[in-house]
């Protein structure tokens, strides 16, 4: 004879049989995504990839320095006709941030051709010893 509490008690045995798995298989995935962020940390890690390449991070930090600047600075060409050019008290002060904008874009693009050149001296100088 069956009591009515038999299959309630098998069915509540498969429920926590099957959180068990559910909390394993979390805990399989998250070591699982654990490693593979430490992986592409490693393998993309700027430092690694400059000491890789050195040639071509100096060369891709020099034209990003020079596109960054020229974007900043806006590009200016010359039509070879000397414009006068008077500007109202308004305007002074409308072009003012972008003058700020482009210092501090030429700020930014010495500071990292200087990094990318410090990076490429200390490769060649291990090379060299």
């Amino acid at each position: 004879m069956t009591t009515k509490n038999e299959p309630l008690t098998g069915i509540q045995a498969r429920i926590e049989e099957l959180h068990n798995t559910i909390a394993e298989k979390e805990e399989q995935i998250k070591t699982r995504t654990r490693k593979l962020k430490n992986n592409i940390k490693e393998e993309v890690s700027p430092e690694k990839m400059i000491r890789k390449y050195p040639f071509e991070a100096a060369g891709a930090s020099f034209l990003a320095g020079l596109i960054l600047a020229r974007t900043l600075r806006g590009c200016k060409k010359s039509t070879g006709k000397v414009e006068q050019v008077t500007l109202a008290p308004q305007q002074h002060f409308s072009t003012h941030p972008k003058t700020a904008l482009s210092t501090i874009g030429l700020e930014v693009m010495r500071s990292v051709k200087d990094i990318g050149f410090s990076y490429l001296q200390r490769y060649l100088e291990k090379k060299i010893k």
